[in-house]
């Protein structure tokens, strides 16, 4: 750990180029800019940002000063209107009066990026992504949050967790634990969000230290969005990836709109603004699909029952990891390989044998889409092995051995060619070509062509559905075969079934609702329970996504039988521990679900995607399922 101090601000200030471009207009009142003190006195994100920016002013990267709108500007004039809260709500949450908006979304959001206020384009893209971080992974979950909450405000966890049940969002939290309105003097936009630029790979420590200084700095209003940016949930940014930010962008820049859509597919929002700026709509044509560099992949955009047009090719649907093989072969004959996942990262190397298999593929450059899906071999004979086991085989902790194979259901580029915008049709006869000659090959990871038939009709479908189930696999897809590929985006083309089993199950436990939709009930999720030889419960997992009308159902349930034991719990979640209440078993609801999983650490049996179905009040809780029910669903499951 190294120690800041004075000498390290006096260095990094003496190493910039241009020392009065760091300190102009941060805030600072005009006649303290010349104070000898002034490096003592700078708060701890502005000696973080002016290390890193001299740093690179020596590599010749040029920067500007932090010369721009105030943080509480940007929060008042664009994150509020785009939140869509309401008035009452913000007059209750941050002690100002606003009116409604009178211009919608679009027209915001193109005055803003066309307004000048110190921020360059893509930095005005990023505020209307909500990403701060410029499209680098966030390393901030709402537990951090509220640590950082803690150490400012020193309020006990138990106290913290309580409000955050009530209050249902993090942010809420951090602007009633900040008592100024707004900073005095300003935080700048550019303070927070080249603070926020530069965190990605930094300690905990210091990641810590620069967003307790910014934090410090803050208000009411500032304090809501800085945490609503740290956990990229600004609740507006994803509005503005598809369609409105092209048309912005292609009016701004006067570009083809189908260009800068099919550039941000590629590669980002972030990138296509940064080129728009530095070399304007001409820069877009250098932007194409080329091997070994990863794009997001098409996915399915619906259920089979929103199929209206017959008849449509079905495959079948594997329980596996989406990979995305790219081969790239140079002039003179060198290969290089890679193999993407849907978040762009490259398993290449995480999957014995896949580098030696690419090379084989008989085509100079190609991109082909796929799934990576396993066979596992039992007592009970072969069958498909689970996403599960196929993961657990990947990190090299496997349940079981897995056969690991390929299925390639689609090709984008074939020897220079971007075939994306060709009918499916087209680019799997491309496909077959090149997938055929490796089936007589032994090879490490073997590559095959998914298996597929045309439905004429829905009886086709119900056939082709049962077939594949009845082999193991999780279900089917069905594609137009005259659609081209949508890159990045969910293909209404593209529809899937899966099946869908219930259970009667015990309702052990209700765990607290953590947002803020009105739709959203006091408990956010219910821990779901089978009875056992000993004659208790077994916990089998978590039911979610429940809405405010069934939630209160439970709830009047829970009261009138004076269901809840005074037990408090702690569930596990993606965003942290969520707190909850214990239940006497009494209530029964009939849960579907989509499989059964066995988890790795402890080997128990867990149901998949459960939803519940329907409240049984005509069943107490010991004529419910239990685990035996559970086992011998899953042996069926595995012998398929």
């Amino acid at each position: 750990m190294k120690i800041i101090t004075t000498n390290d601000v006096q260095d990094w200030y003496g190493q910039a180029l241009d020392l009065a471009e760091f300190t102009k207009t941060i805030g600072l009142p005009e006649r303290d800019r010349d104070d000898p003190g002034l490096a003592v006195a700078l708060p701890f994100h502005l000696q973080f940002v002016v290390g890193k920016k001299a740093r690179e002013e020596r590599r010749g990267i040029p920067h500007n000063a932090f010369d721009s709108i105030p943080f509480y500007s940007l929060c008042r004039g664009l994150f509020l209107p785009l939140s869509s809260l309401p008035p009452e709500r913000v007059a209750q949450l941050f002690g100002i009066s606003v009116q409604p908006p009178t211009e919608s979304n679009a027209d915001l959001a193109e005055r803003f990026l066309q307004k000048s206020i110190g921020l360059t384009l893509p930095q005005k893209i990023a505020c209307l992504l909500g990403d701060p971080f410029m499209g680098k992974r966030s390393t901030f979950r709402r537990d951090s949050l509220i640590r950082l909450l803690r150490s400012v405000q020193m309020v006990p966890r138990s106290k913290m967790l309580d409000r955050l049940t009530v209050v249902g969002d993090v942010a809420v939290l951090f602007a009633e634990n900040t008592p100024a309105l707004k900073s005095d003097p300003p935080l700048t936009t550019l303070e927070v969000i080249e603070s926020l630029r530069y965190l990605p790979g930094e300690t905990v420590l210091r990641r810590f230290m620069v967003m307790r200084s910014l934090l410090e700095r803050c208000g009411k209003l500032e304090a809501y969005f800085l945490a609503k940016l740290m956990l990229r949930n600004a609740g507006f940014g994803f509005e503005y990836q598809g369609p409105l930010l092209t048309q912005i962008l292609a009016k701004q820049f006067r570009a083809v709109p189908e260009q800068i859509e099919h550039a941000m597919a590629l590669t980002s929002p972030l990138h296509v603004a940064k080129v728009l700026t530095e070399e304007g709509a001409e820069g877009l044509r250098q932007i194409q699909l080329k091997p070994l560099s990863p794009v997001r992949p098409a996915l399915a955009g619906g259920a089979v029952e929103d199929i209206k047009k017959f008849p449509v090719w079905v495959e079948r649907k594997y329980d596996g990891v989406r990979l995305l093989l790219h081969k790239s072969t140079d002039a003179r004959g060198a290969v290089l390989c890679g193999a993407y996942t849907r978040n762009r990262l490259d398993w290449l190397e995480l999957i014995p044998g896949l580098s030696a298999t690419i090379p084989l593929l008989p085509a100079q450059t190609a991109i082909v889409d796929g799934e990576l899906y396993g066979t596992v071999v039992g007592l009970e004979g072969a069958r498909p092995a689970t996403v599960y086991e196929v993961y657990s085989s990947i990190q090299g902790e496997p349940i079981r051995p897995v056969q690991m194979r390929y299925a390639a259901f689609d090709l984008l580029y074939l020897n220079g060619t971007d075939l994306t915008r060709q009918p499916l049709s087209v680019r799997r006869q491309y496909l077959s070509a090149i997938v055929a000659p490796l089936a007589a090959m032994p090879l490490p990871v073997p590559v095959v062509l998914t298996e597929g038939h045309m439905a004429d009709n829905r009886e086709d479908l119900n056939r082709l559905f049962q077939h594949f189930r009845a082999q193991g696999y999780e279900g089917i897809i069905a594609k137009d075969l005259n659609a081209p590929y949508a890159l990045a985006a969910r293909d209404p083309g593209w529809v899937k079934r899966k099946p869908e089993v219930t259970l009667d199950l015990v309702l052990l436990a209700g765990v607290y609702a953590v947002t803020s939709k009105e739709t959203a009930g006091l408990f956010g999720s219910y821990v779901i329970g089978a009875k056992n030889d000993q004659g208790g419960f077994d916990d089998v997992g978590d039911v979610a996504g429940l809405d405010k009308a069934r939630d209160l159902q439970i709830q009047s349930e829970v009261m009138r039988q004076g269901l809840l034991t005074g037990r408090r719990i702690e569930r596990p979640s993606a965003s942290g521990v969520r707190p909850g209440l214990e239940f006497r078993p009494a209530l029964v609801a009939t849960v579907k679900f989509e499989g059964i999983i066995q988890e790795h650490k402890d080997g128990k049996l867990r149901l998949r995607d459960p939803k519940i179905a329907v409240m049984r009040s005509d069943k107490s809780a010991y004529e419910a399922d239990d685990t035996k029910t559970i086992e011998r669903l899953y042996i069926d499951q595995r012998i398929g």
